[in-house]
Protein backbone atom coordinates (compact mmCIF):
# COMPACT_ATOMS: atom_id res chain seq x y z
CA UNK A 1 0.00 0.00 0.00
CA UNK A 2 1.22 3.20 -0.95
CA UNK A 3 0.89 6.23 1.55
CA UNK A 4 -0.21 8.08 -1.65
CA UNK A 5 -2.96 10.42 -0.91
CA UNK A 6 -3.01 9.59 2.78
CA UNK A 7 -2.24 11.80 5.63
CA UNK A 8 -0.95 11.34 8.99
CA UNK A 9 -3.63 11.96 11.23
CA UNK A 10 -2.48 10.54 14.47
CA UNK A 11 0.97 9.42 15.76
CA UNK A 12 2.39 5.69 16.48
CA UNK A 13 -0.33 3.48 18.30
CA UNK A 14 0.26 0.63 20.16
CA UNK A 15 -2.39 -2.29 20.66
CA UNK A 16 -3.34 -2.87 24.55
CA UNK A 17 -3.96 -6.00 26.19
CA UNK A 18 -6.81 -7.09 23.81
CA UNK A 19 -5.36 -6.11 20.52
CA UNK A 20 -7.39 -2.96 20.07
CA UNK A 21 -6.16 0.32 18.98
CA UNK A 22 -7.54 3.72 20.29
CA UNK A 23 -8.00 5.94 17.20
CA UNK A 24 -10.50 8.89 18.72
CA UNK A 25 -11.91 11.43 17.59
CA UNK A 26 -10.41 10.20 13.69
CA UNK A 27 -12.74 7.43 13.56
CA UNK A 28 -15.84 9.02 15.27
CA UNK A 29 -19.11 8.31 14.68
CA UNK A 30 -18.35 5.51 11.56
CA UNK A 31 -18.32 2.30 10.22
CA UNK A 32 -15.04 0.53 8.45
CA UNK A 33 -14.24 -2.11 6.83
CA UNK A 34 -10.56 -3.24 8.32
CA UNK A 35 -8.90 -4.78 5.13
CA UNK A 36 -5.12 -6.08 5.55
CA UNK A 37 -2.25 -6.78 3.10
CA UNK A 38 0.01 -9.19 2.54
CA UNK A 39 2.32 -6.60 4.16
CA UNK A 40 0.35 -6.63 7.56
CA UNK A 41 -0.70 -2.63 6.35
CA UNK A 42 -4.47 -1.74 7.47
CA UNK A 43 -7.02 0.67 5.74
CA UNK A 44 -10.25 1.23 7.01
CA UNK A 45 -12.42 1.59 4.78
CA UNK A 46 -15.80 3.55 5.66
CA UNK A 47 -18.49 1.99 5.35
CA UNK A 48 -22.69 2.71 5.48
CA UNK A 49 -24.59 -0.30 6.17
CA UNK A 50 -27.69 -0.67 4.36
CA UNK A 51 -31.19 -2.87 5.94
CA UNK A 52 -31.03 -6.74 5.37
CA UNK A 53 -34.39 -5.89 3.18
CA UNK A 54 -32.46 -3.96 1.17
CA UNK A 55 -29.11 -5.74 0.37
CA UNK A 56 -30.29 -7.85 -2.65
CA UNK A 57 -30.39 -4.38 -4.83
CA UNK A 58 -26.43 -4.09 -3.81
CA UNK A 59 -25.73 -8.12 -4.47
CA UNK A 60 -27.17 -8.65 -7.73
CA UNK A 61 -24.86 -6.54 -10.45
CA UNK A 62 -27.44 -6.57 -13.19
CA UNK A 63 -30.28 -4.83 -11.00
CA UNK A 64 -27.99 -2.33 -9.65
CA UNK A 65 -26.77 -1.19 -12.97
CA UNK A 66 -30.12 -1.18 -14.19
CA UNK A 67 -31.10 0.79 -11.29
CA UNK A 68 -27.75 3.55 -11.77
CA UNK A 69 -29.66 3.61 -15.48
CA UNK A 70 -32.69 4.79 -13.63
CA UNK A 71 -31.32 7.69 -11.43
CA UNK A 72 -29.39 9.02 -14.30
CA UNK A 73 -32.54 8.81 -16.57
CA UNK A 74 -33.69 11.06 -13.95
CA UNK A 75 -31.38 13.33 -13.35
CA UNK A 76 -31.18 13.77 -17.07
CA UNK A 77 -34.86 13.89 -17.38
CA UNK A 78 -35.09 11.61 -19.74
CA UNK A 79 -38.31 9.65 -19.02
CA UNK A 80 -41.79 9.49 -19.62
CA UNK A 81 -44.26 10.95 -17.11
CA UNK A 82 -47.14 7.96 -17.12
CA UNK A 83 -49.20 9.86 -14.57
CA UNK A 84 -50.70 8.44 -11.89
CA UNK A 85 -50.67 4.22 -10.90
CA UNK A 86 -52.92 5.15 -7.61
CA UNK A 87 -55.81 2.83 -9.42
CA UNK A 88 -53.65 0.32 -9.28
CA UNK A 89 -52.92 0.51 -5.39
CA UNK A 90 -53.94 -2.16 -2.91
CA UNK A 91 -55.64 -0.31 -0.18
CA UNK A 92 -55.72 -2.89 2.64
CA UNK A 93 -51.48 -3.31 2.22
Amino acid sequence: MSSSGFKARKGYVHPDGRGRLTLGSVAKDADYRVLVNEKGQILLDPVVPIPASEAWLWENPALRASMERALNQADTNEFEDLGSFAQFADEDE
